[in-house]
């Protein structure tokens, strides 16, 4: 069975929560927090504990440890969780050593997230969708890469 078509069994309980078994191996995501609340969650031992709940765009909610919080304040450059929401980071999964075994965790990279390139091609189909209203200007300058003559060419529309 290819390794894509496994389900992790973490996944099937159907967790409130993002967790390193919900990436497939290898893949990261870059993700905008829309918002930070300190809220009792049931730990692994089923007892209650306050946490920071990280609010995801299009994402389940990511519990903050101190290691995770301590590098978005880094990323974001403040170490205030009201300044955190429309910030992005890049959240991967990697092998902790925790409660003496190694177990996978999500981390987020210490390092804001990068922006892609826009090669011509795709550029110009971004600039067709900009132009029928079904991308936003400001959505692309926050996502994209763009040269000289690319941020012309979009201030042009």
């Amino acid at each position: 069975m290819p390794e894509k078509s496994k389900t992790h069994w973490k996944k099937a309980f159907n967790p409130n929560y993002l967790g390193a078994y919900s990436l497939e191996p290898g893949e990261e995501l870059i993700v905008t927090i829309t918002r930070i609340s300190k809220e009792a969650v049931m730990n692994a031992d089923g007892r209650e504990e306050e946490c920071l709940v990280a609010y995801l765009e299009n994402q389940k909610p990511f519990i903050l440890n101190k290691t995770n919080a301590k590098t978005i304040a880094a990323v974001t450059g403040s170490n205030y969780i009201e300044d955190w929401p429309g910030k992005q980071i890049q959240i991967y999964a990697a092998k902790v050593k925790a409660f003496g075994q190694a177990v996978d965790a999500l981390r987020v990279r210490d390092f804001p997230p990068r922006k892609n390139k826009l090669h011509a091609d795709r550029f110009h189909k971004m600039l067709q969708a900009i132009e029928a209203g079904q991308f936003d200007k400001l959505e692309a300058l926050e996502r994209f890469e763009l040269t000289a003559d690319q941020h012309k060419q979009l201030a042009a529309l």
